[in-house]
């Protein structure tokens, strides 16, 4: 199935005039990207490499065209700008921060320094830019446009932080993790399942260092309600998303509590990933790739639209969340 979802990736959405991956598949010239999709096509990259499945240089070669869409903050480094009008520029608070953290991914896995260098430097740039928020509601800012403190942005924040402290063992980013991590018990735009397993994710990287139980439990308490609410979304019964990048980004966090001490999370993360695939062929993946929305049975919802992309037009991030998840799997 990792194949076949990287068969359609190939096939559908990549261009080989720039070197990367376009939007969604109905645009297959199109000139950019998506800056959450390349995020997280980088995040199943270092996965495969850890497995063998890739070799470093690939992943390199993707990382420098993708850096290469945008402008960035301070020059050849820093936050990327995703839109400027006039003398504005827009940064996406929750985009840059999972941009950070799959970039110390890459780092871990090749210990490749321009990883390191650049996932910093965007970290930097961020709390340069005032995007932490430290008022009665604490936490990162969504985007530059609304710097209200954002459930998956704090989240990532804390992950990105964590990871950080755990390649670099500067003590700054253990307490960047530590804030991140206290700002979630305050008032956030939106604390979902999802959120609460990347923050539970970066609890989990920040005791596989400090070896303090109050991380393990700390993740533990999130894990066991964002399992709760995602069963609750996926029968219908809680308002919310059922699509890759919503529910089955769960199983990250989950896989690596399993391998601390919960190995009951392992069968969650499996039902999760199943969710989406227990009913398909790697031929059927191979042809029609995912899409953003699928109804409680697992099956897509193909009208309306999501984040401007029909639905019935699969769109990268969530092909590439399946790509991701079935390295992990793997």
């Amino acid at each position: 199935m990792l194949d076949a979802t990287r068969s359609y990736m190939q096939h559908h959405l990549w261009n080989s005039n720039t070197q990367n991956f376009v939007r969604r598949a109905d645009q297959p010239t199109a000139p950019g990207s998506d800056a959450w999709g390349i995020t997280i096509v980088l995040d199943a990259d270092a996965y495969m490499v850890e497995d063998g499945l890739m070799k470093p240089q690939e992943m390199k070669q993707y990382f420098q065209s993708s850096s290469m869409l945008y402008e960035k903050t301070d020059g050849n480094s820093g936050a990327r700008i995703m839109g400027r009008q006039g003398d504005q520029i827009y940064i996406g608070g929750d985009d840059d921060l999972q941009w950070c953290a799959a970039l110390v991914h890459c780092f871990e896995t090749t210990k490749d320094t321009d990883y390191l260098n650049a996932a910093k430097s965007d970290f930097n740039a961020l709390i340069a830019m005032g995007f932490w928020q430290s008022g009665e509601s604490k936490g990162w800012s969504w985007n530059s446009a609304d710097h209200r403190p954002n459930g998956v942005s704090t989240a990532y924040g804390a992950l990105a932080a964590a990871r950080l402290y755990s390649a670099t063992r500067e003590d700054v980013f253990r307490q960047w993790a530590n804030s991140s991590l206290e700002a979630l018990k305050t008032p956030q735009v939106g604390f979902f399942p999802r959120d609460m397993v990347v923050a539970a994710n970066a609890a989990c990287t920040l005791y596989d260092v400090l070896k303090q139980r109050s991380y393990l439990d700390r993740a533990n308490e999130w894990a066991t309600l964002a399992i709760k609410q995602a069963k609750e979304v996926m029968a219908g019964k809680r308002k919310g998303e059922c699509n890759p990048t919503d529910i089955a980004d769960l199983a990250e966090g989950l896989g690596h509590l399993s391998h601390l001490s919960f190995k009951s999370y392992a069968t969650e993360a499996s039902k999760l990933l199943n969710f989406f695939v227990g009913h398909r062929t790697a031929k059927d993946i191979s042809e029609k790739g995912f899409f953003s929305r699928y109804d409680s049975k697992g099956n897509p919802i193909l009208n309306g639209s999501y984040l401007g992309v029909p639905c019935d037009v699969p769109f990268l991030p969530e092909v590439a969340e399946m790509l991701k998840l079935f390295a992990i799997a793997e």
